[in-house]
C-alpha cells in the first residue's frame, strides 16, 4: 500500500516544453560555436601558435600544396579548393534539403499571409501568425543547428589550414607576387578594407568553388533519385 505522505514528499518534476528544450539546445550549440570561434581568432593571431602548426602541417603539406614557394598564388587557390570541398561535400551530405525546401515553401505561404493580414488590419490573424513566425524561427534554428553539428571537426581542419597558410606566407623569401589583375601585390602590406588581400582571394575562391560543388552534386544527386524513383513507378505500374 502506497505511503500518501511520501508521495506527497516527493517533488515533481518539472517539464520543459519543446520550445524550451530547443531554445537550451541551441543555446548550448551558440556557447560551443563561440569557443571555437574565439579558439580560432587567438590561434591566426598568435604567431607562435601559427608557427607549430605549420611546422608539423608543413610536412605533408609543402610538399603537396607548397610547390617550394615558387608558385605561392597557386598554393592560395589549391587551399581554398581544398577548404571548398572540405566544406561543401559534408555539408550537402548532413543537409536534410528535403526538409529545408518545405521550411522555405512554408516560409513564402507565410510571409503571403502575414501581408494580407497587415493590409487588412486583422488584429488575431496578425496575433496567431506572429505566434507561429516564433515556431518556425526555432524550428528552422534547430535544422541549421543539427546541419552544422557534424560539421565542428571540419571546421577545425579548416582553422588549421588557414594557419598553415599564414605560416607559409610568412615564410615567403620575397613579398611581392603577382596576381592576373595586378602584377605587384605586396602580401604582407596590402589590404583590401580590413583584410589583407590575400585572404580575399582565398574566401572567393570558397565561395565560388563551394558553389560550383554543390550544384554539381545536387545535379548528379537529384537526377539519380529522380531515375530511381521513376523506376520504382514504372514496376509498381506493372506489377
Amino acid at each position: 500500500m502506497t505511503d500518501p505522505q511520501g508521495v506527497q514528499g516527493q517533488r515533481p518534476r518539472m517539464q520543459r516544453n519543446p520550445q524550451q528544450e530547443a531554445m537550451s539546445k541551441m543555446l548550448r550549440f551558440q556557447m560551443i560555436y563561440m569557443v571555437i570561434s574565439f579558439g580560432s581568432i587567438i590561434v591566426i593571431t598568435n604567431g607562435t601558435l601559427r608557427g607549430y602548426i605549420g611546422t608539423y602541417f608543413g610536412v605533408v603539406l609543402m610538399p603537396l600544396l607548397g610547390f617550394n614557394f615558387q608558385f605561392p598564388l597557386l598554393t592560395i587557390v589549391l587551399v581554398g579548393v581544398l577548404i571548398g570541398l572540405i566544406t561543401s561535400i559534408p555539408r550537402y551530405v548532413f543537409t536534410d534539403w528535403l526538409k529545408m525546401g518545405k521550411m522555405q515553401n512554408r516560409m513564402r505561404e507565410f510571409n503571403k499571409a502575414m501581408n494580407q493580414a497587415y493590409k487588412s488590419q486583422q488584429k488575431d490573424k496578425i496575433q496567431k501568425l506572429q505566434k507561429m513566425r516564433m515556431d518556425m524561427s526555432m524550428e528552422q534554428t534547430s535544422l541549421s543547428m543539427n546541419t552544422m553539428k557534424p560539421l565542428m571537426v571540419f571546421t577545425i581542419f579548416t582553422l588549421l589550414l588557414i594557419a598553415w597558410l599564414y605560416f607559409f606566407l610568412d615564410a615567403l623569401a620575397y613579398q611581392v607576387i603577382a596576381f592576373p589583375w595586378n602584377y605587384e601585390v605586396n602580401v604582407a602590406t596590402a589590404h583590401f578594407w580590413m583584410f589583407p588581400y590575400w585572404i580575399m582571394v582565398y574566401f572567393v575562391v570558397i565561395l565560388v568553388f563551394g558553389y560550383l560543388t554543390t550544384m554539381v552534386i545536387k545535379i548528379f544527386d537529384f537526377t539519380y533519385k529522380v531515375r530511381k524513383l521513376e523506376r520504382t513507378i514504372e514496376n509498381a505500374d506493372y506489377n
